[in-house]
C-alpha cells in the first residue's frame, strides 16, 4: 500500500523486517527466553501497527480484486495470532513468535504494494476461490427475512468442502463406528480462524 493512502506516518517496513528475519533468516540463532520476550513484543507492536493501515487500503479496492480478498485473508490472520496464548515450553513459544513474524512480513508486502498477492498455499488458494465465487453467485446470495442463507450452490459447497479439507490439511481422520452409522466422514472442530474468515456457513444439504 502507498503511503498516500493511509493517514498515518508510513511504515519503518525496513525495521519491521529485520526485526522478523531474527527468527525467520536461514540461519537465524534461536533467541534466549528473554531476548524471545521482547522479540515478541516488538512483533506484536509492528502488527498492531501495520492492521490498520493495510485493512484501510484493502477497503479501497474493488470487492471483487484478489489482492483485497488476499490482504483480508491475512490481516485476519495476523489478528488470531495476536490473540493466540503461546505454550509455555520455549520451543512453543517460540514457534508462536516466528508466526508472529511471517504475519509481520506478509503486512508489509501488502502495505508496500496494493496489487501484492501472497503465496497461493492450498488453504489461502482454496478461500479466495470460495471469496471470489460468492458475491457473484445469485443463489449464494440468497437470504431470508432474518439474514440466514437459504440459496442452494452444489459449485458453492463444493469450494467450501475445498475450504475445509485445506484446514484440516493432507492427513483425513479416520472413520469412528459412529461417523460410518450416520454415513459421515468425521469433521475436525471448526477453529476460530475458520468462523471468523469463512463468508458463509455450509448450507445443510437436502
Amino acid at each position: 500500500m502507498t503511503a498516500a493512502a493511509t493517514s498515518a506516518a508510513p511504515l519503518d517496513l525496513e525495521t519491521m523486517r529485520a526485526c522478523a528475519d531474527r527468527l525467520l533468516a536461514p540461519h537465524a540463532e534461536s533467541p534466549s527466553p528473554e531476548k524471545l520476550e521482547t522479540l515478541t513484543l516488538q512483533l506484536r507492536g509492528h502488527i498492531m501497527l501495520a492492521l490498520p493501515e493495510v485493512e484501510a487500503a484493502a477497503a479501497a479496492l474493488p470487492a471483487d480484486d484478489v489482492a483485497r480478498a488476499c490482504a483480508v485473508f491475512c490481516a485476519a490472520e495476523a489478528r488470531l495470532r495476536l490473540n493466540a496464548e503461546p505454550g509455555r515450553s520455549l520451543s512453543a513459544r517460540i514457534a508462536h513468535t516466528q508466526r508472529l513474524a511471517r504475519s509481520v512480513h506478509t503486512l508489509c508486502a501488502h502495505y508496500e504494494s496494493e496489487d501484492h498477492e501472497c503465496p497461493t498455499a492450498p488453504e489461502r488458494a482454496a478461500y479466495l476461490r470460495m471469496l471470489q465465487h460468492y458475491p457473484a453467485c445469485p443463489p449464494c446470495r440468497a437470504v431470508d427475512v432474518n439474514g440466514e442463507a437459504i440459496g442452494g450452490c452444489e459449485a458453492g459447497d463444493r469450494l467450501y468442502e475445498e475450504y475445509r479439507r485445506a484446514r484440516r490439511g493432507p492427513a483425513a481422520p479416520p472413520e469412528t463406528a459412529e461417523s460410518v452409522a450416520r454415513g459421515v466422514a468425521p469433521d475436525a472442530p471448526e477453529t476460530a480462524q475458520a468462523q471468523q474468515q469463512a463468508p458463509y456457513q455450509r448450507r445443510t444439504r437436502r
